[in-house]
């Protein structure tokens, strides 16, 4: 029974693969003015507000991981750690920089000390589920003020996200059980090549966020086409991908829709997540209940403060209003894209080598 079970669930995602590969060259072939738009769109996204906002973050956070000096900032975090998420004060480190950095942070980070031998896989995946935040960078110069016009709404939608991330790490510590690491392997405070590598590791988490996020991009403008109803498709575009869904629905919707899309994190964000953490062993279900409660606390919080204190926003006035993004970082993205890529590519080619030498000996 159990062998029969067993094939048809092999069987039935066989079955769903094919279906999305054949649905993928259908939409390629129908829809490819509309895709062609929406991946042009999503690289403007990429080089005029995610790699901006972002890749310095990245590259910071990674330094302050591999560097070792995070366990020694967060050792006074210890006991605050251990009661709200039951974890060790390493991981606490990761949860601020993923707030700090940005939504790959979190991940990429776990996933870094897990490797080194700094925190368990089962720890390490338990701060995957709490350390999935969007940056001060993406809500308050990107959200505040490029699309709403008004800073303080991208403070409110900060301090929204912050409350959420605490109480869900709450949650989730009280919850999820994790075991502890038997001992550590860890060499801290490295020495040689340490800003490089950090570059290298921030490069290929970057380049993997902007190809996810033209390819959802081109998913939203192939969905206009096919769904008559633009308030659907702004909701569902906000689900899949944040930066468009933010663009789209800022000045359409209320500002705590979109602190519960931010909370939530689109399923781009979701699965960059999941291919950053490779083999940990994180469950998608429980990752995703915990990005909905997340949105739902981060909402809450922002419908409350409004009540209080309201926030004015230029966009909220006029719905005519269009959202732009600046020009100003065009040219500082595209000069951080095209490093990204070409550290990206250089990494994949030294390991090559290294590799070859290792079958050499």
């Amino acid at each position: 029974m159990c062998l029969k079970a067993k094939e048809l669930f092999r069987n039935r995602n066989i079955i769903i693969k094919t279906a999305a590969a054949f649905g993928g060259i259908t939409m390629a072939i129908r829809y490819s003015e509309e895709c062609y738009r929406g991946m042009e769109k999503g690289i403007g996204f990429c080089l005029e507000v995610l790699i901006p906002s972002l890749f310095f973050f990245m590259v910071i956070a990674a330094y302050i991981v591999q560097s070792g000096i995070c366990e020694i900032l967060c050792r006074p975090l210890r006991g605050i750690s251990e009661k709200l998420f039951r974890l060790p004060h390493e991981a606490t480190a990761v949860i601020l920089l993923s707030v700090i950095g940005g939504y790959p942070v979190g991940a990429s980070c776990a996933a870094m000390m897990a490797k080194e031998g700094r925190l368990s896989a089962s720890q390490a995946a338990k701060v995957a589920y709490i350390a999935v935040a969007a940056g001060p960078g993406f809500l308050i110069n990107f959200v505040g003020t490029a699309l709403l016009g008004s800073p303080g709404a991208g403070y409110v939608l900060l301090g929204a996200q912050i409350f959420a991330v605490i109480l869900t790490g709450v949650i989730v510590g009280h919850t999820v059980k994790s075991e502890p690491l038997a001992y550590s392997s860890a060499e801290h405070f490295k020495s040689g090549n340490l800003l490089v590598s950090a570059v290298q590791n921030a490069s290929r988490a970057a380049f993997g966020m902007c190809a996810m996020v033209v390819i959802f991009c081109a998913l939203s403008e192939v969905m206009d086409a096919v769904i008559p109803s633009e308030a659907i498709c702004d909701i569902a575009s906000a689900m899949l991908e944040i930066t468009n869904g933010c663009h789209r629905t800022c000045g359409t919707l209320p500002l705590y829709f979109t602190a519960f899309f931010v909370g939530f994190g689109g399923l781009s964000v979701h699965f960059q997540i999941f291919s950053i953490l490779g083999e940990l062993p994180v469950k998608k279900h429980l990752f995703f209940l915990f990005r909905i409660i997340e949105g739902i606390v981060a909402a809450l919080v922002t419908y409350i403060y409004l009540m209080v204190m309201p926030v004015t926003t230029t966009v909220f006035n006029s719905v005519e209003v269009t959202p732009t993004i600046g020009r100003y970082a065009t040219l500082a993205g595209s000069a951080a894209l095209v490093l990204s890529s070409l550290l990206f590519i250089g990494s994949i080619s030294n390991q090559a080598v290294l590799k070859s030498r290792t079958n050499r000996r």
